[in-house]
């Protein structure tokens, strides 16, 4: 046997109200029935939950608690319910996709903010590429993202939000040519980008193909975070996005390698669900595009 919320219900009216005549009347039916909901639970979880005292009831030490697991369960309930019928992602699990550009610039922030402003809002952060999260949100797994160039469905609506100036960067270490390259010369060095499901990747092979060129070693890694780090050591020459590597180009931990013809910048697009657009999503929306500006990310 499982419990239902007809059954946590009504023990939580019996509770409240100090009689199963009372609670009955309460949640309209009768009393027998009511009677018969309890004795289902009380069997399901082998406890008495109540103290009979003639007409009047009192709770058990189980009962008491109980009824704390009955609140949450009933409250639970009741925020399903708006959530779905208001369909606002932010009355309850607001699932978020994020390019790691914005997640290591941006994320942190914006999560600040949303903690500040929806204290109650508990929220899920898939960092992925392009192909994923586009994937994602067309199978409604996902509400809001922020990404370049997606793959969406017609049930996504997209708001362009800026480019992604993408460049050619090494260890300050590294022994490389000084002056511009072309796609040939850069073809004889050892390269890292993201794996091939990554927008990164394609525009990487795009650009070779371009120059007429065919890179001789290419290790990829699906972690830009990571990546970063393998550049910093010397491992490889990586192609990344300006932004996310810009304190370092300052600092002169990496430096820029010059190549002809430039990379061209990825677009990057605010994408969220046609259905459950309202005044709160549409705040988010907002919070993103300001942080975004904020940051600088994109230009």
């Amino acid at each position: 046997m499982t419990i239902t919320l007809a059954q946590i219900r009504a023990f939580e009216r019996i509770a409240r109200l100090g009689s199963f005549h009372a609670a009955a009347r309460h949640v309209g039916i009768t009393q027998p029935s009511i009677s018969q909901r309890i004795r289902d639970l009380e069997a399901t979880l082998e406890v008495e939950l109540f103290t009979r005292n003639g007409p009047r009831v009192t709770l058990t030490a189980e009962g008491h608690a109980m009824l704390e697991y009955a609140d949450r369960l009933l409250q639970t309930a009741d925020d399903v319910v708006v959530r779905f019928k208001r369909r606002d992602p932010l009355l309850g699990l607001l699932r978020i996709g994020v390019s790691e550009s914005f997640g290591l610039i941006c994320l942190t922030d914006l999560m600040r903010r949303l903690e500040r402003r929806y204290p109650k809002l508990k929220t899920s952060v898939i960092v992925g590429d392009t192909t994923m999260v586009s994937g994602l949100l067309n199978d409604h797994q996902l509400d809001l993202a922020v990404i370049s160039e997606p793959g969406v469905a017609n049930h996504v609506h997209q708001v362009p939000i800026g480019r992604n100036e993408l460049a050619w960067v090494a260890s300050s270490d590294m022994d490389v040519p000084s002056g511009t390259l072309t796609p040939a010369e850069l073809a004889a060095y050892h390269l890292i980008v993201s794996p091939q499901t990554a927008r990164l990747y394609t525009t990487m092979t795009n650009w070779f193909a371009q120059g007429g060129a065919v890179p001789q070693r290419v290790s990829t890694c699906n972690s830009l975070s990571v990546t970063l780090m393998m550049i910093r050591s010397g491992f490889a020459i990586g192609l990344v996005p300006i932004r996310v590597v810009s304190d370092e180009l300052a600092q002169g931990r990496i430096v820029r390698v010059p190549v002809n013809p430039a990379v061209g910048a990825h677009s990057v697009t605010l994408c969220y669900q046609i259905a459950q657009f309202g005044p709160n999503l549409q705040a988010i929306v907002d919070l993103t595009k300001e942080l975004i500006a904020h940051h600088q990310l994109f230009k």
